[in-house]
C-alpha cells in the first residue's frame, strides 16, 4: 500500500500523514527522510530540487516548460518510483498521485481547507503574523502548483486526479485520517503485511 497526501498549504498534510502512518503501522516519508534516502541511493545530486520540492515562479516554469525535454522531467519522476517500489509507506508532495497511479495499492488524496484557517495554522507555525502568512500561503501554493504542472502536465489540486479531495478543517485533523482510513479499508487496499497474512491463512 502507498498512500499519496497532495496538500494545500496549512492543510494539515504532515500531521494527518503522521497519524495514517500509526493507523495502518507503515512509514511515512516526510519530504526531509526523502531527501536522505535519495542520497543514500545517490539520487540527490542529479536532481535536488525535485526532491526538495524547490518553488519555480511562473516566469521559469514558462521558459523551463519549452527548454527542458520530456526526458529531464521524466527522470525523477522515474527516480522517485524506483526508491519507493513494493513498499508500504505514506509519502507527501513529489507528484505522488502521479507517480504511483499505476499501482494497484496506491491511494491518492488531496487535502484543502478554508483559507483563514490555513493562515493562521501556518501563523503558528511558523511563529509569525497571520499578515505575513496570509502572503506566505498563496505563494507556498502558488509553487507546488506549478511544480506539479511542470513535472506531470496536470492541474495539481484538479479532483479527478485523486481518490479523494477533503477539506480538513470540516472535519477537524484526527476524524479527518479515521475518514480516510476507512476509506482505504472499505476500497479493499491492503499493506503487504496484511496480504502476508492472508496467504499464511
Amino acid at each position: 500500500m502507498i498512500i499519496t497526501i497532495a496538500r494545500e498549504c496549512g492543510a494539515g498534510g504532515e500531521v494527518i500523514g503522521k497519524l495514517l502512518s500509526e493507523k495502518f503501522n507503515i512509514p511515512f516519508y516526510s519530504w526531509q527522510i526523502l531527501v536522505e534516502m535519495a542520497k543514500e541511493k545517490g539520487l540527490y545530486e542529479e536532481m535536488p530540487t525535485f526532491f526538495t520540492e524547490d518553488p519555480m515562479n511562473s516566469l521559469i516554469y514558462a521558459l523551463s516548460a519549452t527548454v527542458h525535454s520530456d526526458k529531464v522531467k521524466k527522470t525523477p519522476l522515474n527516480a522517485l518510483a524506483k526508491l519507493l517500489e513494493g513498499q508500504d509507506c505514506i509519502i507527501i508532495g513529489r507528484c505522488g498521485n502521479f507517480v504511483f497511479r499505476n499501482r494497484g495499492d496506491c491511494f491518492s488524496v488531496f487535502l484543502h481547507g478554508d483559507f483563514e484557517d490555513r493562515v493562521a495554522s501556518m501563523a503558528k507555525k511558523w511563529k509569525t503574523t497571520k499578515a505575513e502568512a496570509a502572503k506566505r500561503v498563496p505563494k507556498t501554493d502558488e509553487y507546488r502548483s506549478v511544480y506539479h504542472k511542470f513535472y506531470t502536465g496536470e492541474q495539481w489540486g484538479y479532483s479527478s486526479y485523486y481518490d479523494l479531495t477533503l477539506d480538513t478543517y470540516r472535519l477537524g485533523f484526527e476524524k479527518t485520517t479515521e475518514y480516510i482510513a476507512d476509506f482505504i479499508k472499505d476500497a479493499g487496499i491492503k499493506t503487504c503485511a496484511e496480504l502476508a497474512e492472508e496467504r499464511e491463512e
